[in-house]
């Protein structure tokens, strides 16, 4: 089969946070098993100044920027993106286009020929919630360019087939699980507690306490709120060497928003957090998903270990478990191993490719062949048993 020609793109440089590393590390997967090129748009300037002490010029072309993009939705016409304009340079085979939330589809207008010069298009919508689409309709209507909709969230189908008249598949999350396995170096984990991202308040309280009695608790977590990501290849090696340098790793079911622009959104789809955190090697301690796919992809014993917010003594509870040396050591191999074998980017890869009635290429072949021999040695090396259920490198 000749290498096919694929043009992946993302608005992750525009919007530089956190939540976007989803899409960068499935980019970079993809990159690394195709013949890829990458077209991620900068910020344009009159955003790219955000928390850096913007200029009173910067302040007054944010502000016409948003009032002119509330004044085009009104029209019926769908926002302005904050990305700089760029241009396809040539003929490609296949597009992705991968975002958080459907406003950034906007950012499709600011890539000039995206459609005209690539022969298969396709799109990854990791959050969209239905509540929230009767506000996001005219940028989900951008959606029937392309030739398939992937979705994070399975829930929102039914209610996204109202606004466009492509087809939608569920694609889950995932992650790089090569950047994330802690073998064969096996770091110590020296992080008691590792919490990144939204957490329980009365749990972050009770662990914080302990910390501060115990000066060996080594509890980390983030004390900033969002904040640009200067290097997304340090920001994702960064998350992956603390997970696994962690002993527990917190993962609690957030269904339902109670504030901001999100309150009253029920999300119910699956977390990124839990296939971070089992594929790094952690003991995901919080709570399991209510979403049916979630007992789909984490079925095996110990994928997550019940930590109610309410439990009074927490370093009780940390000192019991931690006593429970043979289970932490299976559940840290079964996490690990499992992750290998299912959960990595060049699964979906594959999977979005098998909808698409694309040929897997050679390189992801290689890749997840590789992934499953990974696998097979933390087994043998720990004794681990298969999950017989779903166990089946995809």
């Amino acid at each position: 089969m000749a290498d096919r020609s694929v043009l992946l793109s993302s608005n992750y440089n525009a919007w530089p946070e956190p939540f976007n590393g989803q899409a960068y590390a499935f980019l970079n997967v993809i990159a690394q098993v195709e013949n890829a090129d990458l077209l991620i748009p900068s910020a344009a300037p009159h955003t790219a100044g955000r928390g850096v002490n913007p200029s009173v010029g910067y302040l007054w072309n944010e502000l016409r920027h948003r009032v002119v993009s509330q004044a085009w939705r009104r029209l019926g016409r769908p926002g302005l993106s904050n990305a700089t304009q760029t241009q396809v340079g040539r003929d490609y085979d296949v597009f992705v286009f991968v975002c958080q939330f459907p406003p950034e589809l906007t950012t499709l207008a600011r890539i000039k020929g995206w459609r005209e010069r690539c022969g298969k298009a396709y799109c990854y919508l990791l959050e969209g919630w239905p509540e929230r689409f009767p506000h996001q309709a005219q940028e989900l209507r951008m959606l029937d360019a392309f030739d398939h909709v992937f979705v994070l969230n399975a829930e929102s189908i039914p209610a996204l087939r109202q606004y466009t008249s492509t087809p939608i598949s569920f694609l889950p999350s995932a992650c790089d699980t090569l950047l994330s396995c802690p073998y064969p170096e096996a770091p110590p984990r020296s992080i008691d507690v590792l919490s990144l991202g939204r957490r329980m308040p009365e749990l972050h309280t009770k662990l914080s306490a302990l910390a501060a009695h115990d000066g060996n608790f080594f509890y980390v977590h983030d004390v900033l709120k969002a904040g640009a990501v200067t290097d997304w290849a340090e920001h994702r090696a960064q998350s992956a060497a603390m997970i696994k340098r962690a002993k527990y790793f917190i993962a609690y079911d957030f269904t339902v928003d109670t504030t901001g622009v999100f309150k009253g959104v029920r999300k119910n789809a699956l977390a990124t957090r839990y296939f971070e955190g089992t594929a790094g090697g952690a003991i995901v301690l919080g709570s399991r998903q209510h979403c049916p796919e979630f007992d789909d992809h984490f079925d095996w014993p110990d994928a997550v270990i019940e930590l109610p917010p309410g439990t009074p003594d927490v370093g009780a509870f940390l000192a019991d478990l931690g006593s429970q040396s043979a289970r932490l050591e299976q559940a840290r191999a079964t996490n690990v191993s499992q992750a290998l074998r299912r959960h990595d980017w060049a699964h979906r890869w594959g999977q979005l490719l098998d909808v698409a009635g694309l040929p897997r290429s050679p390189r992801l072949q290689q890749r997840i062949e590789r992934l499953a021999r990974m696998a097979g040695m933390v087994d043998v090396a720990h004794g681990t048993p298969l999950v017989r259920r779903r166990d089946v490198t995809v």
